[in-house]
C-alpha cells in the first residue's frame, strides 16, 4: 500500500526544471522523479550493490520477464517481500525495482508539485564568469514548494526517507548541476498529520525489505573529508566532497548564493584548464557538450564535478561535490 508523504522545500540555488525546448515555466515531476533516481543509482554504485554488469545504455535497468516473475510468485506468495525477491532472482538492479521498469511499476510516485508563479525569477542572467561559456539558466525558480509523494510503506524508514537525508544534504534537482543550480533545503516532511524527522535516517536499511542485499552507511560511500581538488578528479567509487569555500566579504545576503556560484566556477574553471593537453579527459570529467574526439559512440558527457552549495549554521557555504568515479562505467554493458 502506497502512503501520501508531503515534502516541503526551499531553494538554496536556482531550480531549473525545464523541457526539451528550455522552457521552465512550471517544475517538472518528470524532472524531479528523475533526479531522485539518478542519484539513487549513484548510491547504488559506489556502495556495491550494483556493479558495471547491471549498467544498460546509461542506466541501471532490466526489463522484468513477466512469466518468470509470475512463476515466481507462485512458487514464494504474493507478498511484497516475495515480489521484491523474485524480481532480485531475476537479476533486476535495485534502482528499477525502487522507480520502475518494463513490467514493473515504481514504488515512488509524485502525484502533485505546489508552486508559486511569482517564484520564477528572470534573474541571475547572462554569463556567470567573462570570457567562458557557462550562462545562467532563465528563469529560475527561487523559493520555496511542496511535492506530494506516493510512496509504498514498505520502503518508507529504509529507502526513501534516508534518500531524502541524501538529497537534503548532498543531492541535487532538475538540471544545470554543472553551474551548482538544484540545491534545496528540505524544510519539513510530513507523513498525513505527523511530522517526520528525516535527520535520523542516515542508513539505507536495504535488508529491510530483502535479505539478498546489505545496509549502507552513509560513510560507506561519502568520502566528506577532501582536501586537494585533484582528489575529486580519480575515478574512485565515492562521492568526494571538498567543502568550506565562503562567498567573499562584498557579497550581499540577497545575492549570496549567486557570488558563491561565480566564485566556485572561477576555481573550476582554473582547475579544467590544467587538463587542457587531454580534450578527452577533460571533457569527460568537467563536462561537454560534444562527444569525446577519441569515442563518437560515447554520449554527451555531463560535469562529474559540481558547484555544491550547502547550509552550515544559517549561512551558505560552498565547495565541490564529484561522481568521477562514475567514469568507471565506460566498460559497462550495453546490451
Amino acid at each position: 500500500m502506497k502512503e501520501e508523504i508531503k515534502v516541503t522545500f526551499n531553494t538554496l540555488t536556482p531550480l531549473w526544471t525545464g523541457d526539451a525546448w528550455q522552457d521552465n515555466n512550471k517544475i517538472r515531476p518528470s524532472s524531479l522523479i528523475g533526479s531522485l533516481r539518478f542519484w539513487f543509482e549513484v548510491i547504488c554504485y559506489f556502495s556495491g550493490i550494483c556493479d558495471e554488469k547491471d549498467f544498460n545504455n546509461g542506466r541501471f535497468e532490466k526489463e522484468v520477464n513477466r512469466k518468470n516473475f509470475k512463476d515466481c510468485l507462485l512458487e514464494k506468495g504474493n507478498s511484497f517481500e516475495a515480489k521484491i525477491k523474485c524480481l532480485l532472482e531475476q537479476g533486476i538492479p535495485l534502482p528499477s525495482i525502487i522507480f520502475g521498469a518494463t513490467n514493473w511499476k515504481s514504488l515512488i510516485e509524485i502525484n502533485q508539485v505546489e508552486f508559486f508563479k511569482n517564484n520564477f525569477k528572470r534573474k541571475p542572467a547572462g554569463k556567470i564568469i567573462p570570457n567562458k561559456n557557462w550562462y545562467f539558466g532563465k528563469p529560475s525558480y527561487q523559493g520555496e514548494f511542496s511535492v506530494i509523494f506516493n510512496v509504498e510503506e514498505k520502503i518508507l524508514e529504509s529507502i526513501f526517507y534516508p534518500l531524502l537525508t541524501f538529497m537534503d544534504k548532498y543531492g541535487f534537482w532538475g538540471g544545470k548541476w554543472n553551474i551548482g543550480y538544484g540545491r534545496l533545503k528540505i524544510e519539513k516532511v510530513k507523513n498525513g498529520d505527523s511530522d517526520v524527522d528525516i535527520s535520523k535516517y542516515e542508513e539505507f536499511k536495504f535488508n529491510e525489505i530483502s535479505d539478498l542485499v546489505n545496509n549502507k552507511k552513509f560513510r560507506d560511500f561519502i568520502d566528506s573529508n577532501i582536501s586537494d581538488f585533484g582528489c575529486l578528479t580519480q575515478r574512485d567509487k565515492k562521492i568526494k566532497l571538498l567543502k568550506n569555500i565562503e562567498p567573499n566579504n562584498d557579497s550581499k545576503k540577497e545575492n549570496e548564493e549567486v557570488d558563491l556560484i561565480k566564485e566556485l566556477l572561477k576555481i573550476k574553471s582554473k582547475e579544467r584548464e590544467k587538463f587542457n593537453t587531454d580534450t578527452e579527459e577533460r571533457h569527460k570529467i568537467f563536462g561537454t557538450t560534444k562527444a569525446p574526439p577519441n569515442d563518437k559512440n560515447l554520449l554527451p558527457q555531463g560535469s562529474k564535478i559540481l558547484p555544491y552549495i550547502y547550509e552550515e549554521q544559517g549561512k551558505l557555504k560552498g565547495g565541490f561535490l564529484s561522481i568521477s568515479g562514475l567514469l568507471n562505467l565506460e566498460g559497462g554493458s550495453n546490451e
